[in-house]
């Protein structure tokens, strides 16, 4: 499905012999984070004795650190930077904050770095972290003149295509061996008692539970189901499967979830805050179903296994979807879905499904078990 352009195939094998020191490159966001992870795991399986590093931003950093098979994760200080940006005063802490990050970046002499996300800034790191042999997508499947950053080119023969077999293909187009698998994370025994301190006091652990999230970022918040729908389904689960019902939240998130509550017929619990990614994976373990937006949380909890039911707007569900067999995407055929606006005056593709939409997914979903 992959083809190498590069003149250097043979010199390529034979580094591929004795890789020791690997940069995998994908700074954000959430969701591709967790579809880059199976073809981590891979590079894990294929060179045991390497020291993997992985590139990215501060804000998505303890998502990274909780994956099992990470050496090193190597941070992108993009929100400090653009803080400091503001004050003309701080210019100097961000030149000394970006000598000391290059060094870092540089410091492992790369035999190889893999560039996942395939834009410019994504691109200008990878060359600047001086490894030999940058492996990236070919012109035409990455953004920002990125293929001018790497030497070693991977072309998909399709653009329409998951994620993951776009990431897992970047490993087959190099001779390695790849195939999804759930990436499997390590959560620190504070955050794990944390949250079965949360879930004791709201006596959640007596029924199974459900959780909802019907947040996502504020760039992605067209791709929000409304919050009335979300108030009915819940009610329509705590009726005919006596869930415990737990709405999940974000930053700038809370109000949505009171609101949603405040239209609710039966009783809900509104989680604890999370204040890193593995507390929120610590909590998704403790789930039996999950009902979420096109958004990261929907992406990690099918990821761990969790049966999860994604409500899909304009999004294209072949190539963003839940990958795992768990999952159930609920969208609407429509003229004009899929597509990759940022606006839309009426976001139709998501206004028409129905409460009974999802809750036929999650009856059908359970039937997967």
């Amino acid at each position: 499905m992959f083809s190498i352009k590069t003149i250097n195939i043979t010199n390529m094998g034979k580094r591929f012999n004795n890789l020791k020191n690997i940069l995998v490159v994908r700074l954000g966001a959430m969701g591709d984070i967790v579809h880059v992870m199976p073809a981590a795991k891979n590079l894990r399986m294929a060179f045991p004795s390497a020291h993997i590093a992985w590139l990215v931003e501060d804000k998505l950093e303890d998502l990274v650190e909780g994956l099992q098979g990470i050496d090193e994760v190597i941070v992108f200080p993009r929100r400090q930077w653009q803080k400091h940006l503001k004050s003309p005063r701080n210019y100097c802490n961000i030149l000394s904050s970006m000598r000391l990050f290059l060094k870092k970046l540089r410091n492992r002499k790369y035999d190889i770095a893999l560039d996942f996300h395939g834009n410019f800034k994504s691109g200008l790191l990878t060359y600047l972290s001086g490894a030999r042999t940058r492996v990236g997508f070919s012109k035409g499947y990455c953004k920002e003149f990125n293929f001018l950053f790497t030497n070693l080119w991977i072309a998909p023969q399709q653009k329409r295509m998951h994620r993951i077999d776009k990431y897992l293909g970047l490993l087959h187009g190099l001779g390695i061996k790849a195939y999804y698998q759930r990436p499997v994370f390590s959560i620190p025994d504070t955050d794990r008692l944390y949250i079965d301190d949360f879930l004791c006091q709201n006596h959640l652990d007596q029924k199974s539970i459900a959780i909802i999230h019907p947040g996502t970022s504020m760039f992605g918040k067209y791709k929000r189901w409304p919050p009335e729908n979300y108030a009915h389904l819940a009610d329509i689960l705590t009726k005919e499967f006596n869930y415990s019902i737990v709405f999940t939240w974000g930053a700038s998130e809370y109000n949505l979830i009171e609101k949603i509550l405040s239209l609710m017929r039966y009783q809900a619990t509104i989680a604890c805050e999370t204040s890193s990614v593995k507390q929120l994976i610590a909590l998704l373990q403790h789930a039996h179903l999950f009902v979420g937006g096109d958004t990261g949380p929907t992406h990690i909890a099918s990821s761990i296994g969790i049966p999860t039911v994604a409500i899909f707007g304009p999004k294209d569900p072949v190539i963003y979807a839940p990958y795992d067999r768990n999952a159930l995407v609920v969208r609407k055929d429509i003229p004009c879905s899929p597509c990759e606006k940022r606006k839309c005056d009426h976001v139709t593709c998501i206004n028409v499904i129905t409460p009974g939409d999802v809750f036929k997914a999650v009856k059908d979903i359970g039937k997967l078990k």
